[in-house]
């Protein structure tokens, strides 16, 4: 059975690896795969040994564990790009674990333990516009489109992205309960 709870430093490896398993398999065809086989690894490590320094209480990491494995992991950002609430920053799901309703798990547990206040500000996330498994997934829970740019990162083409919006915390949690309850 999945235990979701927060984050743990043990918990690191873990995580990188998913993170890069995953983005490895989402992202050939928006990403150049040298990018992906060579500066990847190294630019997650680096993020994720950051956001683990120390007690940090500007983002919110939960985990889904089947026993001593990772199932999942989402990320919440809580001062980068705030003009539109609350960032997700990452939502990533062992290929192992999806369409089992892991990662709305996630997002439920991890927004549960937001403070009232943090509760009802808007939540937001950016996905790349070709990763349609995530696009529509996003379409499904009604999140609002307020944005689309082109960006260039790491020095890579240029790729779409999108960025989904939903008015609160609590209305991301409704909708993700309405998506529960039509499933089962």
């Amino acid at each position: 059975m999945l235990k979701y709870r927060r984050a743990l430093v043990s918990d690191i490896e873990m995580i990188i690896d998913l993170h890069v398993v995953m983005s490895k398999s989402t992202y050939p065809g928006v990403l150049p795969q040298n990018y992906l086989d060579n500066e990847l690894p190294l630019e997650k490590r680096q993020l994720w040994e950051k956001r683990f320094v120390g007690p940090n209480t500007d983002q919110l990491i939960f985990v889904a564990m089947q026993g001593q494995e990772i199932a999942g992991f989402c990320c919440f950002v809580f001062n980068e790009e705030k003009e539109h609430g609350t960032y997700l920053h990452n939502l990533y799901v062992s290929q192992e674990y999806q369409k089992r309703g892991v990662a709305k798990s996630l997002l439920k547990q991890a927004i549960a333990a937001f403070d009232s206040e943090r509760q009802k500000l808007p939540v937001h996330l950016l996905v790349f516009a070709k990763n349609t498994n995530a696009v529509a997934i996003y379409e499904k829970l009604n999140g609002t489109v307020i944005e689309k740019r082109d960006v260039s990162r790491w020095g890579n083409p240029t790729v779409e992205l999108l960025r989904y919006q939903w008015p609160s915390a609590d209305a991301l949690i409704q909708k993700l309960d309405d998506r529960q309850s039509q499933n089962t």
